[in-house]
Order: C-alpha cells, then sequence, then structure tokens
C-alpha cells in the first residue's frame, strides 16, 4: 500500500510530483490522519481565546492612556427623613 507523504498536481490534475513511501502492516499504525471537522473545535477556541487577549490588551491599553477614572460622589435624589408630599412629585419647578 502507498502512503503519500506529497502529492503536487497541476490546475489539469496531472501528478507532477508524488512522495510516498511502501507500508504493509493495519492502517492504524500508519499514523494519525487529522481532518477539518477533527480540530474544527479546537481551532475556534483558540480564535475566541486571541480575540479575547486583544480585547484585554486594547482595554488596557485604553485605561493607561485616560488614567485612572475620579468617582463622582452622587448626592441621592430624595431624602430618606423627609416625607414625599404630593407637592413636590407634581410641582415640576421644583427641586
Amino acid at each position: 500500500m502507498k502512503i503519500y507523504t506529497k502529492i503536487i498536481l497541476d490546475k489539469n490534475n496531472k501528478v507532477l510530483k508524488e512522495e510516498f513511501f511502501e507500508y504493509s502492516g493495519t492502517m492504524a499504525l500508519a499514523g494519525i490522519h487529522y481532518d477539518y471537522k477533527s480540530t474544527k473545535g479546537n481551532k475556534l477556541m483558540e480564535k475566541q481565546a486571541k480575540r479575547e487577549r486583544k480585547l484585554a490588551e486594547k482595554k488596557a491599553k485604553r485605561l493607561a492612556k485616560e488614567g485612572p477614572k475620579k468617582e463622582e460622589e452622587k448626592k441621592p435624589a430624595l431624602d430618606p427623613n423627609k416625607p414625599i408630599s404630593l407637592d413636590f412629585l407634581t410641582n415640576p419647578n421644583k427641586e
């Protein structure tokens, strides 16, 4: 049985060069053969990890460029000690 290691074809599918060796034995010992479907999951995970790593680098670079953010203290809109009156709810000019 021929085990091909390299085949070069022209545009008309004629063999220009072929490299192979003769093998006689069980096919399981001939070598590991991967196809697209068997490696698709790993490639997708690597691609996603690369994308996430790039996004994290961009975010870190942007944060370093902008500097640390200052936290503003927000004044509560309503004072919890004051009762809410109808005038407070309906008057648009009152703050």
